[in-house]
Parts: C-alpha cells; structure tokens; sequence
C-alpha cells in the first residue's frame, strides 16, 4: 500500500509542476510556443516617412528579422538595436540587409509616431562602419496603432506590460520570419554571432523552422522578471528528482522482497 502511495503521490506533483508550467503564461516574455506558426504580413503600419506600409511591403519578399521596440526605451531597446548594427556591422558583404533579409523595427508604443521613428532610424543608420550599399528600404522603422500592435505581438508571442515608472517591461529578442510569415526562429539576448543570424535567416529563406523542446527547458528553467534571461530552478528540479528516487528506491525494494518471499513461499507450498 506504501508504494502505491508514493506512486500516486509522486504523479500528482509531477502532474501539477507541469500543467502548472503549461497554463500560467508569463506577464512579461517571449512565449516561443508560437515558432513555426504564421504571422499576417497584411497588418498594416506606418513607416518613417508617414506612409501606410504592411509587413510584406518591408520585407520585400525577403527572410524579415523583426525587432519589437519602442523608440523612447531607456532600458534595452537601445542596446538590443544596437546589437543588431554590430551583427550587420560583423556580416560579410554577401550577406547584408537589402540581399538577403531586410530588418523591421516596430514601436510597440502606439503613441509614437512616425517622426520619433524617422530619427531613431536616421540615428542608426549613422552607426553603420562603411555599409553604404544598404540600401534605406532595407533597415524600416515602423509605428502603429494598438490594435494592429497587439494583433502582432500576440502573433509572435511578445509579452510585454505598461510601466509606470519606466515606459515598458519586455523583453528582448530577434525574431526571424520567412517570406510566408512563418516565424522560424527566435535569437533572445542583447548580443547575436553573425554566423547565428546568418544560419537562422537561411532557414527562414528555406521555410524551415527550428522546433524546441519547449516543456523541458520551461520546467528546469524559469525567466528572469526583466525577460533578459534564464536561470536554472533547482528547486524544482531537484524537488523532481528527490521524488523519483524515492520512487526508484521504493519499487528496487519492492522488487527485492518480493523475490525473497517468492522461495518461502514455494517452500510452504511444498510441505
């Protein structure tokens, strides 16, 4: 009875932790469940020179790196583009936006407009170390208004909350989609290798996708309240563990008592 116990026991918590992870989603991420699904390139924005322009129109039929900002950041989005002008900076010449994939920047802020945007790329596009054949149209900044700002950023998973005391909380991360929409990869972080952005948007260009183990790697690890990264939650592992060792541990001796009576038991027959 002890060891039906403890099984029991055992599943119900393993069962709990994981339909725990499953169902409560993080205020504040990058929920990467939606990799491989379609985002509409329809949703129409504005671009830095005021004018109505969809994601397909800035993509120009090539592999999209989209990058979710808010042009007013003080935290990370500064270091998070600029990052992404290191990488373009770091790219070899046959592999530049404009020839292989174009980047879209896209406020997530419904109160900027198209003149903060307009600055913000002007101010980036001075940062490129002799790029003078990337081309304007490669590189867009974009606003929007809210309804077609959350209808994309629940596309790709974005999660993002006001803040009172410093614009927004949010996270930081490169998202990769091909030229049908389908989000192929996401690169997290403040900092990208350029053989990685060149490998993740050739898959994008190819429509692969790169599938994750997503249940694992939430359950042993868990985000930091700033979306910048992840730690391992060794309490929970650990508790897991512990648990199925007890587990391991109960049915060896089950095992073992019961091949010690199993003689007795014949012996008694016997007689």
């Amino acid at each position: 009875m002890l060891f039906k116990h403890l099984i029991i026991m055992t599943v119900i918590l393993f069962s709990s932790a994981m339909a725990e992870e499953g169902t409560a989603e993080p205020e504040i991420g990058i929920d990467d469940t939606f990799l491989g699904e379609n985002i509409s390139l329809d949703l129409s924005f504005t671009d830095e020179f005021g004018q109505p322009i969809t994601l397909a129109e800035a993509s120009e039929g090539r592999p999209m790196i989209l990058a979710l900002v808010y042009y007013n950041c003080t935290s990370i989005c500064n270091p998070f583009l600029n990052a992404i002008v290191d990488v373009i900076n770091q790219s070899p010449t046959a592999f530049l936006p404009g020839d292989k994939y174009n980047v879209v920047a896209v406020s997530f802020d419904p109160d900027e407009d198209h003149e903060i945007a307009a600055l913000k790329k002007q101010s980036y596009f001075n940062m490129f170390e002799g790029k003078t054949e990337i081309s304007d149209n490669s590189f867009r900044f974009l606003t929007g208004d809210s309804a077609t700002i959350r209808e994309l950023t629940e596309s790709v998973g974005f999660l993002y909350a006001p803040d009172q005391a410093d614009g927004f909380m949010h996270a930081s991360s490169l998202i990769i989609i091909s030229p049908s929409g389908i989000i192929s990869r996401y690169i997290r972080g403040l900092s990208f290798l350029p053989v990685e952005v060149m490998v993740s948007v050739t898959n994008a260009m190819e429509g692969r996708w790169a599938p994750t183990v997503k249940k694992i790697v939430k359950f042993c690890f868990a985000e930091e309240p700033e979306g910048r990264g992840y730690y391992f939650n060794f309490l929970k592992v650990t508790g897991v563990i512990i648990l199925f060792s007890i587990l391991f541990t109960v049915l060896a001796l089950t095992i073992a008592l019961n091949r010690k009576k199993t003689p007795q038991q014949l012996e008694t027959k016997d007689a």
